[in-house]
C-alpha cells in the first residue's frame, strides 16, 4: 500500500510538471486503484495491472492508467518497471454532435422563455470553440478586447468572440462581477454546473440527451466552421491544437453520412 506522503510527492511533481487539475487528479486515482490491488511497484505487478485493465476496462480508459502508472514508475526512479502504452486507434470521425437544426432549436426555445442567460451561454460555447474548463474563466474584459487569453493545456490560449455576438450580449452581460457567465451567487460556474444546465435544457426542449454536453457545442464550432472556412490551419489554432492532424477530424464524414454515401454508391 502506497504510502500517503508519496502520492502527495507525486501530485507535487506532476504540478511543478504543469500537468492540468484534472489530469493529476487522474494520475492519482489511477495510482490508488493499483496500489489498492497490488501494492508494490515492480514489473511483474505492471505486467499483471496493464493485463487486468484491458480485460476489465475500455482501451481508453486502460490507456489512461497505464501512461499514469508508467510515470509514476519515472517519478520513483525505476523506469525499468514501465510497460508499453495500449494503443488506441484514433476515431475517423466525429459523434454526440448537436446539428444546427437543434441549435436553432435550442436558442429559441430559450429565447422564447427569456432565459437570456441560457441563451447566450449556449451561443459563447457555440461560437468561440472554448473547452468548458476554459468558458468558466472567461472573464467580462473579454468583451473589449474581442478575445480572451489564459493559460490551459501548457501555452497560452487565444478565444476570440465574435463581434456581432459581443454587440448582441454586452447589455445582458454587464451587471456580471467578474465572469462572462456566473452562478445564481455571483460567482464562477463550475464545469458540471455547466453541463448539468445543458442537460436541463435539452431535455426542457427535446434535444437529444447524448449532444447536450459542453464539447458537443466545442465540435460544432469546428464543424461549422471549416464549412465556411476550409483553412484547416487557422482553425487548428483557433481550437488550440498543438498538431493540424488533431484538426482534420473535422474535414470527415460522420458514421451516418458515410453510410449514406457508402450505400448511394455501392448499387450495382
Amino acid at each position: 500500500m502506497l504510502k500517503k506522503k508519496q502520492l502527495e510527492e507525486f501530485r507535487l511533481y506532476l504540478l511543478s510538471d504543469e500537468k492540468s487539475k484534472n489530469t493529476i487528479e487522474s494520475y492519482i486515482r489511477s495510482i490508488k486503484i493499483f496500489s489498492d490491488k497490488y501494492g508494490e511497484v515492480n514489473k511483474s505487478n505492471m505486467l499483471e495491472f496493464k493485463k487486468w485493465q484491458l480485460e476489465q476496462w475500455k482501451p481508453k480508459t486502460a490507456h489512461n492508467r497505464i501512461v499514469a502508472l508508467n510515470q509514476y514508475c519515472k517519478f520513483i526512479g525505476h523506469p525499468e518497471y514501465c510497460v508499453k502504452n495500449i494503443k488506441i486507434h484514433g476515431s475517423s470521425n466525429v459523434e454526440n454532435v448537436i446539428t444546427m437544426e437543434e441549435y436553432v432549436k435550442l436558442l429559441n426555445g430559450l429565447k422564447d422563455d427569456k432565459n437570456l442567460k441560457g441563451y447566450y451561454m449556449v451561443q459563447y460555447l457555440a461560437k468561440t470553440g472554448a473547452r468548458v474548463s476554459e468558458f468558466i474563466r472567461m472573464e467580462k474584459e473579454c468583451l473589449e478586447t474581442g478575445y480572451c487569453e489564459m493559460w490551459t493545456k501548457g501555452k497560452i490560449r487565444r478565444i476570440y468572440i465574435p463581434t456581432a455576438l459581443i454587440e448582441e450580449s454586452k447589455e445582458f452581460l454587464k451587471n456580471n462581477k467578474k465572469y462572462l457567465f456566473e452562478n445564481r451567487d455571483k460567482k464562477q460556474y463550475t464545469a458540471r454546473g455547466v453541463s448539468q444546465n445543458l442537460q436541463n435544457w435539452g431535455k426542457k426542449y427535446g434535444i437529444r440527451k447524448d449532444v447536450m454536453h459542453p464539447h458537443s457545442f466545442r465540435h460544432f464550432y469546428a464543424i461549422n466552421f471549416i464549412k465556411r472556412n476550409n483553412n484547416i490551419a487557422l482553425l487548428a489554432d483557433l481550437m488550440g491544437h498543438s498538431s493540424v492532424g488533431t484538426t482534420s477530424i473535422y474535414l470527415r464524414l460522420s458514421k451516418e453520412e458515410q453510410k449514406r454515401q457508402f450505400n448511394d454508391a455501392v448499387n450495382w
